[in-house]
Parts: structure tokens; sequence; C-alpha cells
């Protein structure tokens, strides 16, 4: 065994402006805690990361959606209601009160994704393949159990993620502001 090599893992190492104590990452998985209905990290989703958080070590957390029409999956966090920012700026600190950093994981499962998830839209992906929805292999979790994928339309050429979703202040709009805002919380207490 080289223990030179095995040292390293608990090396201090600098990831951009941030430096981890160790090099044990702990990998983004889907949990599928967060409340129903409204996708809020909870309770259950705090003790998870806290439980899990070292000094000086990184979390990258699981899948966050950006708005309703961007849930791919049943109990996936969202990052774009103002119940969903408070709950990941909750276990944001008490990562940061262990000495421990989060990087959030930003998702849009594209065509993988079911309407009941989406509030009744059609999920939009890069271009149309009934091939995929008509596959029975193809399993997605929704509300109402394990469902092969809703059919899906194409992203429109020249409309951007604020205009796909209606408006301004739309569930895009205000993830953009919430992540600049649970972003900097989540890095921002070591860069002071």
């Amino acid at each position: 065994m080289n223990t030179s090599k095995n040292n390293r893992l608990f090396s201090p190492i600098q990831l951009g402006a941030t430096g981890l104590k160790h090099r044990v990452v702990m990998a983004p998985l889907t949990r599928s805690r967060s409340l129903q209905p409204g996708s809020i990290p909870g309770d259950l989703m705090l003790e998870y990361y806290t439980q899990r958080t070292s000094d000086g070590g990184l979390i990258i957390s699981e899948a966050a959606q950006l708005s309703l029409g961007t849930s791919g999956w049943q109990g996936a966090p969202g990052m774009y209601s103002d119940a969903q920012i408070d709950g990941w700026k909750t276990i944001v600190d008490a990562v940061h009160a262990k000495g421990g950093y989060i990087f959030a994981q930003l998702w849009h499962p594209g065509r993988f994704s079911h309407a009941s998830l989406t509030g009744g839209a059609m999920p939009v992906s890069a271009s149309v393949d009934p091939e995929y929805w008509q596959n029975p292999s193809r399993l997605i979790s929704t509300p109402n159990g394990w469902m092969q994928p809703s059919p899906h339309r194409a992203l429109e050429k020249g409309i951007g993620l604020h205009q796909e979703s209606r408006g301004p202040r739309s569930s895009v709009s205000r993830s953009a502001v919430a992540l600049t805002n649970v972003s900097s919380t989540f890095i921002a207490r070591k860069h002071r």
C-alpha cells in the first residue's frame, strides 16, 4: 500500500477561491427528501447534509430544480420559491457552522420529465424524440408513482429561459436571484 498516495487524500487543496482541508468530496446523490408539495428543502434534508459535513470538506448538493418547468423527479428540491430558498439557506448555514462548504448542483432534466411534475406543462428538451416517451423501460418518479416520461417539446429558438417561463419575475428569474443569493451564502462564509 502506497501511504504517500493515501495521505494526499487528506491533504489540503485549493478549488478556485475555496480552500479545502482535504480532498474527500461528497458527490451529489438524489435523495427525494424535499417537502411536498412545493419541493422545499426541510428538516430531513437538513439532517442529511449536516450529518455528512466535515470541517473544511465539500459537499455537492443533489440536483436542484430552477423552475417548476425543470422538475424531473418527485421529491427533488427546488431553488426558485421563497420557501425553497429559505430551506436551502438553513442547510447552507448549518453546513458552514460545521466548517464545511456546499456547492449547488443545478438541474434541467430535459425530456426526462413528466407533466405531473411540471404543473401540467409539456417538458422542454433540446429536440423532440417520440421514441423516448414511448419506451416502456424509461420510468420517472412522479406524485402518482413510476411513470413513463410525458411527450416533450423542443425549446424554441431565440427564446431565453425568462421568456420560456412567461415573464420577467418568473420562477426562472427568481431562480437566478436565488442562485446568486444562495451561492453567495454557500461560499461567502469562508471568504470574508
